[in-house]
Parts: structure tokens; C-alpha cells; sequence
């Protein structure tokens, strides 16, 4: 009975351990060949001597790829590992690109292939393609004498002896790794297969983190910019609604302000009728009522024109003749001031509203004199330009918006003036908002200006330094007309 009892027992045990080892090694080999294995048996010694330089270089492996900053580390340890750990001449390591479906070279070491590509693309065809389709590791002695490989397409660095492995997380295959020729004599041993097992199946989990954080790191990136585009948007409804309330406001005002501005201004008219021109005080006090009621009227019709979404009147137009023109209704305030005008020959036509316009660039060229009370150069520039990049403009509708690779009138107004601080430079398309002193501004004019550009779908903005100068930039659109 007790021998009967033990016999049992180590039955049950045989049969354990064999299904045990079959739930362990989920990387099977294929064996073309039957002696593609040394199956030398090692002594004590030298399985101590192997494991413990195996186990050595597994962790000083996983140190490498625990501190991989990126996908070409993990790839580029992995094909180092395989080579730096065995005598052998080449290591070659591909990838699987799922969308493509193409195995691409990612890195090899002792191969030495045509530099002028991108990368190598092994079609399925091939021993990578085999080695990929059936998960396993295929360990081959003599390529030339393999009857099944032969009628596979074969890859240059395949040349006789190899060990090749496919990197497989969670059933998603990720590359193939190939160790090939060894510069010692003799076929590839088990301990170096197991080697090569050990080293794909940890490269397969650092390759699949670094893609999943680097997706990560790319969601966070595509999220913040939507982020960022989403704020800019809500920042233009706000200004929108924020101009259209102030609009409404300021229509009021102005329209309230013009009957008693009216009535002070036909009183003067009297008063400078019956006082004698003898009356020096009286006419002098008379002539400030008049300068200031002149200013508020003119303040009154800025509001007005604010307030108004006045119907543009647009006809293909010649962008230098305006500026030529608006230029020549301020030649008088251009006293110490250098004037270098650039205008490209040939312009196409804009589509605009000539007094429009006018008004904007004589506001334009105001404010770059008062920046400059001293002395300075004016520059005028007006040139066709492609846009490198889409833009919006102030109210952020869709049909106002300028597309990538676009052509569009660019117009640019600089001054060597005192230039205008990063925090006003935030703040200068407010209504209201000057940096000049009392009395000398209302606000308006840069609001005004942006209004109307913004009415011809076109595109300002404002660059400046302190002390170095400001630059205005205008997009306006072509008409679709040849400039003469």
C-alpha cells in the first residue's frame, strides 16, 4: 500500500509541475530544426556563474528602462541590452505600427543600412511578419538550411543563426527583436533564449508605458490648448457684449449731451457778437467756453460714431492711395518727425470704405506723433503677405477669421516714440482707456479703429516696447481686382 501511496504522489506532483510550467512561459519557441538548441548539460558551478550574471544584467536592465525620459530610450536600451549582454554581431529591433500596419526599423546595432531612409517598413511576408503572427520566439541555427523559412521573404540581417523574439503586452504585439550570429562557436544555448525572452517581455511593459504616457502627456497638451482657445473665445463674447452694452450706453449719452453742447455753443455765438472786441478778459474767458464746447461736441460725435454700426460703403480701392492721403492731412503735425514710406508695388485692391479707413489711419499716424513730442521716424508700410498660421479677430466670428497659407493687404504704422507698457498694451482697444494726459484724448480712437477693421473682416493688432517704439499691424483682404 505505501509503495502504492508514493507512486501515486509523485504522479500527481509530475503532473502539477508540467502544467505549472506551461502557465509560466506564455512565450513559446518555434524549433524549425531539432538540434537548433545546445542541449549540453552545464555543471553547478557554471549555472551559478550564469544566473547570477543574468540576474545581475536583468536588474541593471530595468534600472535603464525605469529611467527611459521617452520612446526612442526605451527602444534604444532594449536593442543595447540584447547585444551588450551576448557575443553576437548584430541586434535589429522593429516595431508594429497598428494603424500603418507596417513593422518599422526602430534601432540596430552592427547592421548598417541605407541612411537616406526614414526608416525600413518589413512587410508580413517576411521572418518578422511570421514571427509577429505567431507570437513565439523562433530560434534558428542555419537560415540557408531551414526548408519552412525559406519561402519567407528574408531580411538582410538575417544572415545565418538567430534568435528572434516579438514584444507582446496584453496580447498587442509591439515590435520583434532579433539577436543574430554569435562570435562564439556553436548554436544559441536555452539560458541565452531565456535571456532574450526575459529581456522582450520587460521591454514590451516599458514600451507600452512610455506610449501611454506620452498619449497622456498628449491629451494634457491638446486639452489645455482647447482649454486656452475655449478662454480666448469666452474673452471676445465678454468684450463683444461688453462693447455692444457700452455702445448702447454712450448713444444715450452723446444724444442727451447735444441739446445743452447745441445751446452753449449758440450762446457763445451771441456773446461773441455783443462784446466788444475791446473786452479782452471777457473775450478771453469766451474763446476757453468755446475750445471746451468745441471738444465735448467733438467727444459727442465720437461717442455717435462709436455707437453706430454705420453700413460700410465698399468698392475695390487702391490700399496707398488712402494712406497717401491720409498722410497728407496731417503733413502739418509732422514737423520734426522723418517719414520713410515702403509700399509694395502693384498691390492688389483691397475691398473698403475709403472715409473709413482714412479716419483709421489718420488716428493711427496721430497717436505715433504724439508718441514721439520730441523727434522721431514714422514708417508706412503696406505689402502682400501669407499667412503662416490661421487668425481671428476681435469678435471671433467664424466668416471673419483668416485661414492658414491665406493672402491677405498687410499695413503696418511704427514709431521710434516712447513705446507702450505690457499692461496698457492689454488694455488699449477699451473704450475710454488713454495713457494720455487730461484733456489731450478720449479714448475712443483706438476702440473706433478696431471697430472698423473689424466691419472690413480684417485683422489689428498692436506691438510695442518702451522706449524702442509701436508697431500697428493691419490685415485687410484682397478684393479679388489686379492693383495697377
Amino acid at each position: 500500500m505505501i509503495i502504492i501511496f508514493i507512486l501515486i504522489s509523485l504522479a500527481l506532483g509530475f503532473m502539477i509541475a508540467v502544467v505549472y510550467q506551461k502557465k509560466k512561459a506564455p512565450l513559446r519557441q518555434i524549433i524549425p530544426q531539432q538540434n537548433n538548441i545546445s542541449t549540453q548539460t552545464p555543471s553547478c558551478l557554471e549555472d551559478k556563474i550564469w544566473y547570477e550574471s543574468e540576474i545581475k544584467f536583468l536588474f541593471k536592465f530595468d534600472e535603464k528602462l525605469i529611467s527611459a525620459s521617452g520612446l526612442q530610450d526605451v527602444v534604444r536600451y532594449i536593442t543595447e541590452a540584447a547585444h551588450d549582454f551576448f557575443p553576437i554581431e548584430r541586434t535589429v529591433f522593429l516595431t508594429w505600427d497598428k494603424n500603418s500596419e507596417k513593422l518599422e526599423l526602430a534601432c540596430a546595432i552592427g547592421w548598417e543600412h541605407d541612411r537616406g531612409w526614414e526608416s525600413l517598413v518589413i512587410d508580413k511576408d517576411s521572418i518578422s511578419g511570421f514571427v509577429m503572427r505567431n507570437r513565439e520566439v523562433l530560434v534558428v541555427s542555419d537560415l540557408a538550411q531551414d526548408q519552412y523559412l525559406r519561402k519567407l521573404n528574408k531580411e538582410a540581417y538575417l544572415k545565418k543563426a538567430f534568435i528572434s523574439a516579438p514584444l507582446i503586452y496584453k496580447d498587442e504585439v509591439l515590435g520583434v527583436l532579433h539577436v543574430c550570429d554569435k562570435k562564439t562557436p556553436g548554436p544559441f544555448t536555452q539560458r541565452e533564449v531565456s535571456v532574450v525572452m526575459n529581456i522582450v517581455r520587460m521591454g514590451a511593459i516599458a514600451l507600452q508605458n512610455v506610449r501611454l504616457h506620452e498619449q497622456t502627456s498628449k491629451r494634457a497638451v491638446e486639452l489645455e490648448m482647447a482649454y486656452d482657445e475655449l478662454k480666448e473665445m469666452q474673452d471676445k463674447l465678454i468684450q463683444s457684449e461688453k462693447l455692444r452694452a457700452i455702445g448702447q450706453l454712450a448713444s444715450g449719452v452723446a444724444h442727451e449731451m447735444r441739446n445743452p453742447i447745441g445751446i452753449i455753443m449758440q450762446g457763445v455765438a451771441y456773446l461773441e457778437q455783443i462784446i466788444s472786441p475791446e473786452a479782452k478778459e471777457p473775450r478771453d474767458t469766451l474763446s476757453i467756453v468755446k475750445e471746451n464746447a468745441q471738444r465735448a461736441d467733438r467727444i459727442v460725435i465720437s461717442l455717435l460714431d462709436f455707437s453706430r454700426a454705420a453700413k460700410l460703403e465698399l468698392h475695390p480701392e487702391h490700399i496707398g492711395s488712402i494712406l497717401d492721403n491720409s498722410l497728407n492731412l496731417v503733413k502739418t503735425e509732422l514737423r520734426n518727425i522723418e517719414v520713410a514710406r515702403e509700399i509694395q508695388e502693384g498691390l492688389p485692391m483691397v475691398l473698403a470704405d475709403k472715409n473709413k479707413l482714412t479716419q483709421v489711419f489718420i488716428n493711427l499716424f496721430m497717436n505715433a506723433i504724439h508718441a514721439m513730442p520730441g523727434a522721431g521716424k514714422l514708417t508706412i508700410r503696406a505689402f502682400v503677405k501669407q499667412l503662416e498660421e490661421a487668425r481671428d479677430n476681435a469678435d471671433g466670428r467664424l466668416d471673419n477669421s483668416f485661414k492658414a497659407g491665406e493672402k491677405v493687404i498687410a499695413v503696418e504704422i511704427e514709431d521710434t516714440g516712447t513705446g507702450i507698457s505690457e499692461e496698457n498694451l492689454k488694455r488699449i482697444f477699451d473704450p475710454f482707456f488713454t495713457t494720455k494726459g487730461p484733456g489731450k484724448g478720449t479714448g475712443l480712437g483706438l476702440s473706433l479703429s478696431q471697430n472698423i477693421i473689424i466691419m472690413h473682416k480684417g485683422l489689428i493688432e498692436v506691438k510695442s516696447q518702451v522706449g524702442k517704439g509701436t508697431r500697428v499691424i493691419i490685415n485687410l483682404r484682397i478684393s479679388g481686382k489686379e492693383g495697377g
